[in-house]
Parts: structure tokens; sequence; C-alpha cells
């Protein structure tokens, strides 16, 4: 009596993925995900090898070590499937998810998605995956575009969006501008002597004379002063949506001064 030949079970690779650690605190952090992955090998009876992991890492960039490796394991024949996620960890946009793909299944390897259950091995499976890549693509703008809206309605506000701090300002744990008293003071000094008709240069002179704290230690210097003294911030300004608005920091000197110290 003959025996049955019995197939070896497929080889099989997983890719997970997040770009910054608040996804993790939403729930579908790298352990998440990998837990997936393993039950979906389980219950299929593959052979689960590595799991790619890329922590801290955007699905828009296209510098991606870990999925380089997968791509290249693929390419040399070290398994036979791959298992992501989701479409969205693979890629942003649908270009990327379908290059992606393209790589993979040139290499006679199989990809699913777990989230959508596409099985791109199929014809049906291939246009639901770029049905799915294009609204992750959607989703991904419409995210950025709320990002951006609100950083650039906290700015207008005068509040911290990241980046250089002005002098006399430090950045507190809320994300809010906070006055640093002793670089305030040496603010004041500048726009009053400024309004008396002092030089940039006496100004700069003055100050090393004093020993007065600059913000990164160096010396004073006359391009230093005028920035200083043409920032609107330190009277509480800032530049929102092309206008200048109130901001919600503290000024350091009155709009008044500041104004005179503009045609001095």
């Amino acid at each position: 009596m003959g025996t049955q030949e019995r197939s070896e079970p497929k080889r099989a690779a997983g890719y997970i993925r997040v770009s910054q650690e608040r996804a993790a605190r939403n729930g579908y952090g790298l352990d998440v995900q990998d837990r997936d992955i393993r039950k979906h090998a389980d219950y299929k009876g593959w052979n689960l090898g590595e799991v790619y992991r890329e922590e801290g890492v955007s699905g828009y960039k296209r510098e991606r070590p870990a999925l380089d490796r997968l791509l290249a394991d693929a390419k040399a024949g070290h398994f036979s499937v791959v298992i992501f996620p989701s479409i969205d960890r693979a890629g942003r946009s649908v270009k990327d998810v379908i290059e992606i793909d393209a790589m993979l299944r040139s290499g006679g390897v199989e990809i699913v998605f777990l989230r959508e259950g596409i099985d791109t091995s199929t014809p049906t499976g291939e246009l639901y995956r770029n049905i799915m890549a294009a609204v992750a693509q959607f989703e991904g703008k419409l995210t950025c575009e709320r990002l951006t809206k609100g950083r650039r309605l906290k700015a207008s506000e005068g509040g911290y969006i990241g980046g250089w701090v002005p002098y006399g300002y430090r950045v507190n744990d809320e994300g809010d501008y906070e006055v640093v008293p002793e670089q305030a003071e040496v603010v004041k000094r500048i726009f009053g002597w400024r309004r008396r008709g002092k030089s940039l240069r006496w100004i700069a002179d003055k100050l090393g004379r004093q020993l007065a704290p600059t913000q990164k230690g160096g010396s004073w210097r006359p391009a230093t002063i005028q920035r200083i003294l043409g920032n609107e911030f330190y009277a509480g300004l800032v530049q929102g949506d092309g206008e200048v608005v109130r901001g919600r920091h503290q000024p350091v000197v009155s709009e008044r001064l500041f104004q005179i110290v503009q045609v001095c």
C-alpha cells in the first residue's frame, strides 16, 4: 500500500512596524503585531522564521533597514510567504505598497495582510490590495493635514511646536514657553539701551563686560543684538497665518518699546 506524500509546510516571515511610541500606547504596538503574526502562522501550520521589526520608522520613509533585509532575504529564497499585520504597516502610499508587493512576488513570495484579509497571490486579492492601499494613503494624508493644522493653530497662539527657542525663554513640561528671569533681564537691558540710542556694537561690548549670559555660552555680537531687537516675540506677538497676532506667552518688553526701537 502506497504512502501519501505530504507537502512541506510553508516557510514564513513577518514584518512589523511602529512609527512612534504613541502607536504602541494606542494598542497596536510591536508586541501586538508580533502576536497576531505568530497566531496566524500557527493556524496555517507554517514554519515562521524571523519577524522583521521596524521601530520608530515612518511608513513614508524609503530608508527602512528591516524592510530592506526582508526584501533581500525574500530574493535569496529564505521564505515563501510574508505576513504583514496590515497594509499600512508595509507602506503609506499606493506606489510603495505595490512596489514592495512586486519585489516580493518576483522572488516567488506570497503576501498576507492580516487586518484586510488579503492574499495577493489571487487576482481578487491583488485588486483588493490596491484599493486598500489607496485608502491607507488617503487616511495618512488626512492625519498629516490634521497634525499640520494643529501645529499651525498652536504656533498662532504662541505655543511651542519645536525648533529654536528665543533667548530669554525655555519650554516647560507642558510644552509652553516660560520666561527665564536672568536672560529676560538681559533682553530688557538691550531694549533699554537701544532706546537711548546706543549702537549695536556698544551694547554687545557692554554685555560682554558685564559677563551677561548668552544662549550658548559664546560672545555677544552686534548681529545677535539685532536679532533680539527685531523679534516681536519679546513683545508677546507671533506670526499666525501671515499676520502678527497676540501669543499666549508672557512678553518681556511692551509693544510700545518694541515699536520705538525699530526706528532707532
